[in-house]
This record gives structure tokens, sequence and C-alpha cells, in this order.
């Protein structure tokens, strides 16, 4: 049976998160460490943190890390990790940290744009109010020209078996599903950003778009042959 919308469940984590290499790891946080550099950005909230790979990383480079989570066991996990992050429970569409609590406030994984668009604004206005003043938001979303080009299904070989993977755009939406060996179905939706859409939804929270790219990599402009898209936005 599908599990509901947008819930990242113990089989997805299983085909998807726990086999990311330390490369790519090294890669994500290595490009916060440059938007976002040490000492002038030094509290870092990590938003839908997972298991805390980047919290860990970033801990360990000298940064003060929140990991935050709607999921407890995930964030027990985290937490028998270690590392040096403090972590929370909480859902990202009311959690509300202290306003300015934080220089910098990240969201990896695609893990933004998972509801209506009010409520995306609404998660995007209280992650603005969470950073101080030139405080900055990293989001590493969905690339829309990639998916408009690339819908339809195919197989996934994942470590852990192969996956069918089913992909359509509806104006501003993706929508995937996903089909496990065992029969077990999941969907997953979201709103997708291009950077001028995004300049108009920063600017509608009081952030500014700084930066719009590619493969962690600020001089790599987005283009229909990469499936992600980083928007570095600073808080007016």
């Amino acid at each position: 049976m599908p599990t509901d919308p947008n819930s990242y469940s113990r089989r997805w984590f299983e085909f998807f998160h726990v086999g990311i290499d330390e490369a790519r790891t090294i890669q994500e946080v290595e490009f916060v460490g440059r938007v976002a550099p040490l000492p002038e950005f030094q509290r870092v909230l990590d938003l839908c943190c997972g298991m805390g790979r980047h919290a860990r990383a970033l801990s360990k480079a000298g940064y003060s890390v929140v990991g935050v989570d709607r999921d407890a066991d995930v964030i027990t996990q985290a937490r028998d990790l270690g590392g040096g992050p403090d972590y929370v429970v909480g859902d990202v569409r009311s959690y509300q940290p202290a306003p300015e609590a934080f220089d910098a406030v990240m969201v990896m994984g695609q893990s933004f744009g998972h509801f209506d668009s009010g409520t995306n604004r609404d998660i995007l206005r209280r992650l603005a109010d969470a950073v101080r003043k030139r405080g900055r938001v990293i989001l590493d979303l969905w690339n829309p020209e990639f998916f408009i080009a690339h819908q339809g299904e195919r197989e996934l070989q994942t470590s852990s078996g192969t996956v069918r993977e089913g992909k359509r755009v509806d104006g501003d939406q993706l929508f995937v599903e996903l089909g496990y060996p065992d029969g077990a179905e999941e969907k997953f939706e979201w709103q997708l950003f291009t950077p001028e859409q995004m300049t108009q939804f920063a600017n509608s929270v009081g952030l500014t778009l700084l930066i719009s790219c590619s493969n962690f990599d600020a001089t790599t402009l987005p283009s229909p042959a990469n499936p992600r898209i980083q928007f570095l936005l600073e808080a007016t």
C-alpha cells in the first residue's frame, strides 16, 4: 500500500540514503563552508537533517549546529552517532526557532517544497526570521529544467535492489512515484523553482537571492543536464 505523500520511510532510507558516499557529503559541506564561512556564520540550523551526515561534518569543521527532523527514530540514530550537533524532533511545517537564533539555515536533499505554495512560503518565512540580518539560507532543490526534460518511467539500480520510478511535471509541481521490489509504493511531490521564480518567492518573505548554481559550485549555472539546483538566499 502507498504511504502518505512526502513521507521518507524506513524503506526509502534503506534504498536511497544509507549508501551515500563520503565524497558527496564532503562536496556538499565544502559548498556550505564557502557560501557561509566561519567565523561569520558560526550558528547553523540543519533543517530536515535526517541522520545528520551534514550536521556531523559541519560540527567537525567548527560550526555550532542544530539538526531538526520530524522522524523521532531518525533523530535517535543521529544522536547515537554523536559528532557534536544538537538534535531536535520537529516538523518543518511548525518548527519555529527563536528570531535571529542562527547565522545560516540549510535545507539539503530536496527537503524543501513538499507542500502547497502557501505552506512552502510560510516555511521559508520562518527560516528567514530564524537568521540574523545578512544571515543566509541555503536550499538544495530539484531543478525544474531537468525534470521537464526527463519525465516518464525508469528503473533505478540501488545497492538494495531495483526501484521503479515514475516522474511527471504539472506546472510548477513535480510528482514522483516509487515502486519497491516488495510491492510497496511511495509518492512524493515538490514545488519547483527556476531562479526567476525563487527570486520572487524569496523577496516575498524578506530574502534576496544571491546565487543559483548546480554541482555545489557557485560558478556552475543550472542547466537541463543537472537534476539539482542550489539557491543561496540572504536576509535583508
